[in-house]
């Protein structure tokens, strides 16, 4: 037998000795049932076009599945009392030990070809990011690797198969759980340091998440070619110290060095970034070519100090923040050509709760002063949860402004630091805070005295008036982005401040001709101006269509006759949508005392999703599905547009199946209205839009309207106002400007815009508008949502069927060809057998 063909004729020996027996056969049926039928179950529930629940739910299986496959390569040959015969073949012992793990690797990679009927299902109902599939697919296998290897090297300590496979299963589950920080938390709780010691060094958890997410990094891959290899070394040695003497010494040695020098390589390159490929198809974990732009051009170095509580002081889940930090803050500093730099100063918060109540010079207090302050997180010590103080926080200093503070930053907001630091310096670049105009409407109302008085016996107080106001989420967005934002009515005492870049108008009431005249001089003046304004709300009662009636109340928003001049308008007709949403109605059903919400699906809650995106602008370019709640359809006039040489762009649009209809204002819907007309579907509705150029100036020939008179007015006043409108219109420079209209007020609404991908619609469009997109292209690099079409019930069925039965049915119709030829063999050499005799 020659050297070459030796680790081959093993190999080949091992892989055939899996599809002789039922045992490849029912292994592959199994576990291919099971993983791809467990992601199956979820997925038409949850509707996403990813592979996220596959591979985290994957290694669990793994554990159990893997000491299955190896459980037999050295015990079968003990038990058999083969084990002696092999090492008297001519071959080195390497040879044999990589024999049989490349037999075990290449059944098991069969065994997960069988799931890529999942990936194919995906691109066949939804458009589903490669990247994280094809990444996900890589840590199997290197994590697959590293289980084999494993589970072979216990197999090589074990006479009994079930011995070697609860041993090689425990052992798998050992360095899958210590990889969780839940679990490293709980040791450390007991034995402080020393589940994070093993969590560092031995656990695989962290790796394989990194090829969960679609990111490649060379570490990891180093981790898992180290640990994979040690055991494939132990493995050897197991084998080899057999044969001499004081072989339990030997093979001791050999354990302890192997584990040393994988602490060393495991510890010594988890710190030094080794390149890394981003397979996700936005480059999600790549710093943008915007961030790389505005650093780039920085007239001034920008310092950036990360304040931050030491290791050793940290919760377990947070030990290695410090490190994802500076290797986030590394990538930014080198893509700045010079211009970022950074440094990390060590704070214990232990030093402010001692000056608590204080004053002094201290650091402490100075950054206290700034913003920065530490925070509660929660830890767990010797199973019972506690609360530590730590800092985890970002000054970043530019010339001679102020300070921006990042006052606190978390692992799961590190992804988003790019965002949250590049945007601060470009606003602290430009020469003013951007201004923005608000007009939403509010309530104020008076505070209950009864109310008031119980609470000021209880040492509390509440201010006599209070206000009730829907969209106040819209300016907390703003102020966190660092706009100057105005809360106005557009009124004669409160109009649109001087100054103002951008003017933003949701759910507006009854708007007077003044009004609309301000508006457009703003436009026509060169200004921004977005419009969230919607035809009709529906009230839900607990009778009728599906337990819930419903009326449309029509909506004088009184912006239609000023729109049409631009070539737009809110649509007048209720807007329907097959691809609808459910939501939740409280206060519809009762249970004893107590009221319970009804989920309520109907065609009017319409879904929003990345299919009828404008993937070309970067407003919608990188959003996740969103409610467009009892939203309108916008009426578009084309030739208008045109006319005006004004540049259109659609910004998203209804689902195909969606219809227009016209209903008697006040009456309950009934079951006809919400279903599809007879003469069928309207097509894709236009639900937002953002119109580019110069508008004209719609009052240009008539006089300034006056503001609506009140009682006590004196007439004589208002016309010298009017007056005084007229000659600031003949003042008016034109400048183009820009429009965006969106057919909706509900979905910005506090209850609604939490839950959704609302708020970065919003936030979008007021930078795309008042700021340009590059802060956009930054802010977008986040995962999205990315929904599957809806199926029929017969397609489901064939999906899940393709996913779960089809691979099986073809290993059982393939072992089953292959028996039937293997007994026709043995029938045809038993006849042989007598023949050879004589």
């Amino acid at each position: 037998m020659g050297k070459k063909s030796s680790g081959t004729s093993i190999f080949t020996r091992e892989l055939f000795s899996y599809f002789n027996s039922p045992i490849a056969y029912i292994f592959i049926v199994v576990f291919v049932v099971l993983i791809n039928g467990m992601y199956m179950s979820q997925f038409f529930l949850v509707g996403k076009a990813d592979m996220r629940y596959f591979f985290s739910m994957l290694p669990i299986a793994l554990c159990v599945f893997i000491p299955a496959i190896t459980m037999r390569l050295w015990a079968e040959e003990r038990k058999g009392n083969t084990f002696e015969l092999l090492l008297t073949f001519p071959m080195q012992t390497y040879k044999l030990v990589l024999g049989k793990f490349l037999a075990g690797f290449v059944f098991y990679v069969m065994a997960l070809a069988g799931t890529l009927f999942i990936p194919v299902m995906l691109s066949l109902v939804g458009k589903p990011d490669m990247g994280p599939i094809i990444g996900g697919y890589a840590g199997a296998i290197f994590a697959g690797a590293f289980f084999l290897s494993l589970g072979i090297f216990v197999s090589g300590l074990c006479k009994d198969q079930i011995v070697s496979f609860i041993i090689a299963m425990v052992a798998c589950y050992f360095f899958y759980l210590s990889g969780l920080d839940f679990m490293a938390g709980i040791v450390d709780g007991w034995l402080p340091g020393v589940g994070s010691f093993i969590k560092t060094n031995f656990g695989m958890t962290r790796h394989f998440v990194s090829f969960q997410r679609g990111v490649i990094d060379n570490r990891d891959i180093l981790y898992f070619a180290v640990m994979t290899t040690v055991f494939l070394a132990l493995n050897m040695f197991s084998i080899e110290d057999r044969l001499r003497p004081k072989a339990k010494v030997f093979f001791s040695t050999a354990v302890g060095i192997c584990i040393a020098i994988s602490m060393v390589l495991n510890s010594l390159f988890m710190d030094i970034p080794l390149g890394r490929f981003d397979l996700t198809e936005n480059k999600l974990y790549t710093v943008t070519g915007a961030a790389k732009k505005i650093l780039g051009g920085l007239q001034a170095p920008v310092m950036v100090k990360l304040y931050i509580t030491p290791q050793e002081k940290m919760p377990t889940a947070l030990k290695n923040l410090e490190q994802d930090i500076s290797d986030s803050l590394d990538e930014l500093k080198v893509i700045s050509g010079g211009n970022l730099d950074y440094k990390v100063f060590h704070m214990e918060a232990v030093q402010q709760a001692r000056q608590e109540g204080q004053t002094g010079d201290s650091l402490e207090d100075k950054l206290q002063q700034k913003g920065i302050s530490p925070f509660q997180v929660r830890s767990v010590e010797q199973d019972e949860v506690g609360i530590k103080l730590i800092y985890s926080a970002i000054a970043i200093a530019y010339k001679e402004k102020e300070e921006a503070i990042i006052p606190s930053i978390m692992p799961q907001s590190v992804n988003n630091l790019e965002y949250e630091l590049v945007s601060r310096v470009y606003r602290m670049t430009l020469e003013k805070r951007p201004k923005v105009a608000l007009v939403a409407p509010y309530t104020e109302r008076q505070a209950d005295a009864q109310i008031q008085a119980m609470l000021k016996q209880m040492g509390q107080q509440l201010p006599d008036q209070y206000r009730e106001d829907k969209f106040r989420y819209l300016g907390a967005i703003m102020d966190y982005e660092d706009y100057e934002v105005s809360r106005i009515r557009l009124t004669k005492e409160e109009p649109i401040p001087e100054g103002t870049d951008t003017l933003i108008i949701v759910a507006p009431e009854d708007f007077n001709e003044r009004q609309r005249y301000e508006i457009n001089r703003f436009l026509a003046g060169g200004g921004n101006v977005i419009i969230a304004a919607q035809g009709h709300v529906y009230t839900y009662s607990s009778t009728g269509i599906q337990g819930v009636n419903i009326r449309p109340q029509k909506i004088n928003h009184g912006l239609n006759e000023l729109l049409r001049s631009y070539g737009v308008a809110i649509g007048e007709k209720l807007l329907m949508d097959e691809r609808s949403d459910t939501i939740s109605i409280s206060g519809q059903m009762n249970v004893g005392p107590f009221e319970v919400s009804m989920p309520v699906k109907v065609p009017m809650q319409v879904l929003v999703t990345e299919e009828t995106m404008n993937r070309d602008v970067s407003i919608t370019s990188r959003l996740s599905s969103f409610l467009y709640l009892w939203g309108s359809a916008l009426e578009i006039d084309a030739p208008k547009i045109e006319e005006l040489k004004l540049k259109q762009t659609a910004l998203f649009t209804s689902s195909p199946r969606s219809w227009l209809s016209e209903h008697p204002e006040g009456a309950a819907l009934k079951p006809t209205d919400l279903a599809p007309p007879p003469a069928g579907y309207a097509g894709n509705q236009t639900l937002g839009v953002m119109l580019e150029g110069q508008f004209p100036d719609v009052f240009k020939d008539r006089p300034a309207p006056e503001w609506p008179k009140e009682e006590d007015a004196d007439e004589s006043v208002v016309a010298d106002e009017s007056v005084e409108a007229d000659a600031k219109r003949e003042a008016l420079a034109p400048a183009p400007g820009k429009l965006l209209v969106m057919g909706c007020f509900k979905f910005f609404e506090e209850d609604i815009i939490r839950n959704g991908g609302m708020a970065n619609l919003f936030i979008n469009a007021v930078d795309a508008l008042t700021l340009g997109g590059e802060l956009i292209k930054i802010r977008g690099k986040i995962p999205i949502s990315r929904t599957v079409k809806a199926l029929g019930k017969m397609e489901k069925l064939w999906y899940r069927f393709m996913t779960i039965f089809l691979v099986p049915a073809a290993v059982v119709v393939f072992g089953s060809f292959r028996a039937v030829m293997r007994r026709k063999e043995k029938e045809q050499y038993m006849k042989l057998v007598p023949l050879n005799a004589e």
